[in-house]
């Protein structure tokens, strides 16, 4: 029996294999690790509208026009605005349809923190979540909200203001 014309790889040919993979795998942790950098490079900054100055979420929702087509409505229950209880945030958008939206609070008058919340789609363009203001002795606090719409193709959003008694 001959062997014939059997090659077997030769050494260099496994190195080269090894860091090929190698390389692949980086590449893939990197695109994990950073896919919401992706994103932002890929759909670009996001675009704010802010309310109009004669909205008053303690008394009702308020409206804005993020762009052509696409409205955003915003609530806060109960009212007024309380601190240190539960609050329910609801957003209607007409013309998108995503698993879930941002909202980013925070005191622009004292640091407060930064309140991030995931408000999941409820039913067709109503989206919902729960969270809680934090108290603070001074009081008076002016709260900015930041609703983040982000599609497919790029990042819309919305700055509402509100302020708050101890």
């Amino acid at each position: 029996m001959s062997q014939g014309n059997v090659h077997v790889p030769k050494s260099r040919f496994w190195k080269l294999l090894i860091i090929e993979i190698i390389a692949v795998i980086c590449v893939a942790v990197y695109v994990l690790i950073d896919a919401h950098d992706i994103y932002r490079w890929w759909v670009g900054d996001t675009h704010f509208v802010k309310a109009p100055s004669t909205c008053n979420l303690h008394q009702s929702s308020c409206t804005v026009l993020l762009k052509e087509n696409i409205v955003a409505q915003f609530d806060i229950t109960p009212k007024p605005i309380p601190l240190m209880k539960p609050l329910k945030f609801r957003v209607i958008l007409q013309n998108i349809h995503l698993p879930y939206i941002e909202l980013t609070l925070f005191a622009t008058n004292m640091n407060m923190g930064l309140h991030t919340f995931k408000l999941y789609s409820k039913e067709e363009g109503v989206y919902e979540g729960e969270g809680m203001l934090p108290t603070c002795v001074m009081g008076n606090m002016l709260w900015q909200a930041n609703l983040i719409i982000n599609t497919s193709s790029e990042s819309l959003g919305a700055v509402f203001y509100f302020q708050t008694d101890k």
